[in-house]
């Protein structure tokens, strides 16, 4: 088993390449000086942090009729004293992290990294020490099946599997499912970490960083969209599996929230979707993921594709949201997997006609934008 506090997160996060990263000197460590940690977290702020306030959340969170944490002039002080808008002891889990992707436009991934990081600098200088959280340990991906034993840490008989396929430009991981064991599952915010010559780099998306599953035990429920792109991966890299937790059962298995599987809400534009997503999707796909075809359905459920009516259209559109990725479209799972040139196996692939299939991405493309 490996235990990575955190601030070891935020570190390998720095890993992608954010070009602020290397500006900031002052790196202290747990146990520093508390007068060196502070500065480097109030240098932090000021370089990483308030650019990003800046440019994304002061137009409305300067208003005092809103969540105001920018009204006044020090911003500094206002956003470290707002209550429950950071979370020293798990800095990846702090509101101001995680709060836009549901109310606002969510960080970037160059963007969220150094603001994790600030986070974690604010925890050290406070003396707090960060929770441990839970890390199964690298392995090397084969193509086909691939299973992830979670006794390690401390889930026995617990396990994660998928099937893997190598693309050109890295991975296609589909089929993800977590398959409790005795004593249930319950896992917050799983993230697949790559690891190339002994350096690790989580995925810099971050896709399934709302996902909660609480599942009864010996049941399986699949893990977000059940899917995941991983590009630019060295031949040979390794993955690992980061959680924020990893426990038996605490709910008698209850959901999943945050897109952690089956058919829910998500969908901000349902009316982009049925205009311009689901004439193409019934057209090309339907007939095997809307029909009898019980392995079509299981991956990806569009049974009510032709169900007009709001709660069908809804269920619907919240399968296809949970295969797209927002922060890099065309590298979605549902286009990953019909795309006649991704080298992903998959039954339909528009016959090899790469126009047709161009035309399917870019109507779903439309909706997608309007999310």
């Amino acid at each position: 088993m490996r235990l990575i506090p955190p601030l070891a997160v935020t570190a390998l996060m720095f890993a992608t390449g954010c070009p602020t990263v290397g500006d900031i000197t002052t790196n202290p460590e747990v146990g520093a000086d508390a007068d060196t940690a502070a500065e480097a977290a109030r240098a932090a702020f000021e370089q990483d942090v308030a650019p990003a306030l800046s440019g994304f959340c002061v137009a409305c969170h300067s208003l005092d009729d809103t969540v105001g944490f920018l009204a006044g002039g020090d911003w500094y002080g206002s956003v470290r004293a707002w209550p429950d808008l950071i979370d020293l002891e798990q800095p990846t889990n702090s509101a101001l992290l995680t709060k836009g992707s549901h109310d606002g436009p969510a960080w970037t991934f160059e963007q969220a990294p150094p603001i994790a990081r600030w986070i974690a600098l604010e925890a050290i200088a406070d003396g707090i020490e960060p929770i441990e959280e839970p890390e199964t340990a690298p392995f090397t991906p084969t193509v086909g099946i691939n299973t992830v034993d979670l006794a390690a840490i401390d889930m026995p008989g617990s396990t994660i599997t998928f099937r893997l396929e190598q693309l050109q430009v890295g991975f296609y991981i589909s089929e993800l499912m977590l398959n409790a064991g005795a004593d249930g599952a319950h896992v917050v915010h799983p993230l697949f970490v790559t690891w190339t010559d002994g350096q690790p780099t989580p995925d810099p998306i971050d896709r399934f960083g709302d996902v909660e599953l609480d599942i009864e035990p010996t049941l399986s429920k699949m893990i977000g969209g059940g899917t995941l792109v991983m590009v630019d991966i060295a031949p040979g890299s390794q993955l690992s599996i980061h959680f924020q937790v990893a426990e038996p059962a605490i709910g008698g298995g209850g959901g999943g929230g945050g897109g952690g599987g089956g058919l829910g809400g998500g969908c901000n534009n349902l009316a982009a979707f049925t205009a311009n997503a689901r004439p193409v999707l019934s057209q090309n796909c339907a007939s095997c993921h809307a029909g009898s075809n019980t392995s079509a359905t299981n991956a990806t459920d569009m049974t009510r594709i032709d169900d007009l009516t709001p709660q069908g259209q809804e269920l619907v559109c919240a399968q296809i949201l949970s295969r797209i990725n927002l922060a890099d479209t065309v590298n979605s799972g549902l286009f990953i997997a019909p795309d006649p040139g991704s080298g992903a196996g998959h039954p339909f692939k528009f016959l090899g006609d790469v126009t047709a299939f161009q035309a399917f991405r870019a109507a779903v493309l439309v909706w997608v934008a309007a999310e």
